[in-house]
């Protein structure tokens, strides 16, 4: 049986203690070395991190900004436009077309009419597509019918341990029991269909379940099942510090996302990463160009200048993003 707890990157490690720092090269101590890193090993074409189904939701979690902050408009994506993304993407040359595909955003994909259509389309094109999805809306039924169109990844989403810690984190709409037996139903459909699809069972780590991660990890050791215990993180809400340990950047380098990967929401349009819930940085809309003219258009190299001089115009999100995840005394402003 695996257990997993997402460990430190050592590209990545947690900085309360900057004397880490002394840990990289030369040429990583400064803003300039980082941009020059990440440039060096941006690819042509993009992985396509998320792409969203819905932004449609039933749950009110705690750690996520959708229910009290998202004002962009609630909506489906249409079914030719996503074959029309999934077909760019499968003939992208190998690594990125290998790279695990997230079939969802900021909502509960399983409420797209389509999803199991969605999810078969993909892996007929041999793409590694993932679904994260809550426990309560995985009946049987569904598992069954995804089962047989073969996701690379299915992870149930339960920040619990029980009625009162699961509904304490993911709102009333949050049902233990529901989520148990739909989970115990898909290792059993699982085991009978043979399936290669790998499924998980996941808890987001923060101050309010800490307590409960032991015995989240003994529950589901016994079953045949992987077990994913994930850090938490706070998207780039400065409220959300308060609820959990979290990682932060080595001091002076940028964000990576505008080097490493892009996200498409369910109406097309594309965004630098998956926390812009409210699609504040658009960078182009997948209608009317591709995905890879949108991450080698000068609108996005002008986001790449942004990020690596700390200098971002009208955007305001990174800035505040930044102000969370950066560390060092000159933050993200040191060239």
């Amino acid at each position: 049986m695996k257990i997993h707890t997402k460990r430190k990157n050592r590209m990545n490690p947690s900085t309360d203690n900057l004397s880490s720092f002394s840990r990289f090269p030369a040429c990583l101590q400064k803003k300039s070395g980082w941009v020059q890193f990440f440039e060096t090993r941006r690819t042509l074409e993009p992985h396509l991190h998320q792409i969203e189904p819905t932004n449609q939701c039933l749950y009110s979690c705690i750690m996520c900004p959708r229910a009290k902050n998202m004002n962009r408009n609630v909506g489906f994506m249409e079914f030719a436009l996503y074959t029309k993304v999934i077909d760019e993407v499968a003939t992208y040359s190998e690594p990125v077309r290998s790279q695990e595909i997230e079939l969802f955003h900021f909502g509960e994909s399983l409420l797209h009419p389509d999803i199991e259509k969605m999810v078969g389309y993909a892996s007929q094109r041999k793409l590694r597509v993932t679904l994260s999805v809550n426990g309560p809306q995985l009946d049987p039924e569904i598992a069954g019918k995804l089962l047989c169109v073969g996701p690379y990844r299915l992870i149930v989403s339960l920040d619990g341990n029980d009625q009162e810690s699961y509904a304490a984190i993911r709102g009333r709409n949050a049902d233990f029991k529901r989520a148990i037996q739909n989970i115990d139903g898909l290792i059993t459909i699982h085991k009978k269909m043979n399936s290669k699809t790998r499924i998980s069972v996941r808890m987001i780590e923060m101050h309010l379940n800490a307590q409960h991660v032991n015995g989240f990890r003994d529950r589901w050791a016994k079953k045949d099942i992987e077990v994913d215990v994930r850090e938490f993180f706070p998207w780039s809400e400065k409220k959300m510090i308060r609820l959990g340990k979290f990682e932060k950047y080595p001091p002076f380098m940028p964000c990576p996302f505008p080097w490493k990967h892009l996200v498409v929401q369910w109406n097309g349009d594309v965004v630098p990463c998956c926390r812009d819930y409210n699609g504040a940085i658009k960078l182009g809309n997948v209608h009317n160009t591709s995905l890879k003219a949108i991450w080698n258009s000068s609108t996005y190299e002008d986001f790449r200048q942004q990020m690596a001089s700390g200098k971002f115009k009208q955007n305001t999100m990174c800035p505040e993003c930044l102000d969370i995840y950066s560390t060092g005394p000159d933050r993200y402003s040191q060239a």
